[in-house]
């Protein structure tokens, strides 16, 4: 079951490495508003009809179900989005990437307020090696290059996406145990789909529609199908199986991920900083999600 699990969150996260070079491209053709609205259009709609051809019925939720819902979908769907769409306007794909990466440590900070979970030494080592694993990739071993640049408007961006994202996963915990993680996911991209219009609607919706290249279209689809109904559900799995913590520990395979990606289709090179900066992740996952890390 566990190692079912695991192969989900590496998988997932295979697949939202990609994401920002899919939105960087589709950011060069659409306002951050619309190309967001447009991505989990799709994928809402998706993901209704695979909760409806899996379950038999679209199952109904309670009033006490709703207000996690709706949070899930102002924090996970609707600011995330247009903070990362805003953001991949603003500065380097890679250089979001790695501080997008530090949300799984406030997801952490957050559970072991809300949720009591500890703090081991174990897991602060395990969290210290992934982060500096993700520091590694990304600046491909030149650290002055990442301090002497500075924080712009696209990097606040980014630290805006990483709290929104380590909101969205706490509040998942709530529902985790009341509807299957597809219902959860769909409803509450559904509300943020509903907030994400009126922000597309304003930034010329109708007219971004009708000029819509086939670059744009399939970026959409990958950014909707892959990244957001299978990669979205596979990791709202992890979290109802291993917890908020240890489940968002994986997010730190994303610049791995993000690095295989350039040298699958841009022929970027592998080199020996990345093969240590990757080492440093999955062991630093290794570490977070050994057994008797937590106790």
């Amino acid at each position: 079951m566990l190692i079912k699990t695991y192969l989900k969150l590496l998988l997932a996260m295979l697949v939202w490495g990609g994401t920002f070079t899919s939105a960087r491209l589709l950011g060069n053709e659409l306002d951050p508003a619309i190309s967001a609205f447009l991505r989990f259009l799709l994928a809402s709609s998706f993901m209704l009809l695979l909760l409806y051809f899996k379950e038999g019925r679209l199952p109904a939720i309670t009033k006490r179900q709703f207000l996690p819902i709706l949070g899930m979908g102002l924090t996970g769907i609707t600011l995330y989005n247009l903070l990362f769409f805003y953001g991949l306007v603003h500065t380097e794909a890679g250089r979001g990437s790695l501080i997008t990466a530090t949300n799984p440590l406030l997801t952490a900070l957050g559970a072991a307020f809300i949720f009591k979970e500890k703090f081991t030494p174990i897991r602060i080592f395990g969290f210290l090696l992934c982060i500096f694993g993700a520091i590694l990739i990304i600046s491909k071993g030149d650290f002055k290059t990442l301090l002497n640049n500075g924080i712009g408007k696209g990097e606040l961006a980014f630290i805006g996406c990483a709290f929104s994202w380590a909101t969205y996963t706490l509040i998942g915990r709530f529902m985790s145990d009341k509807l299957s993680s597809l219902a959860v996911i769909a409803y509450a991209s559904c509300t943020g789909t509903v907030i994400l219009f009126f922000a597309a609607l304003n930034a010329d919706l109708f007219g971004a529609i009708s000029v819509l290249t086939l670059n744009a279209s399939a970026n959409l689809l990958y950014l909707s199908l892959l990244a957001t109904v299978i990669g979205f559900v596979w990791f709202q799995d992890g979290v109802k199986t291993l917890g908020a913590a240890k489940a968002a520990v994986f997010i730190y395979f994303m610049p791995v991920s993000a690095v295989f990606w350039a040298w699958l289709i841009l022929d970027e090179k592998l080199t020996l900083i990345l093969a240590i900066g990757a080492t440093l992740v999955i062991s630093g996952i290794y570490l977070v999600n050994k057994k008797g890390a937590r106790k």
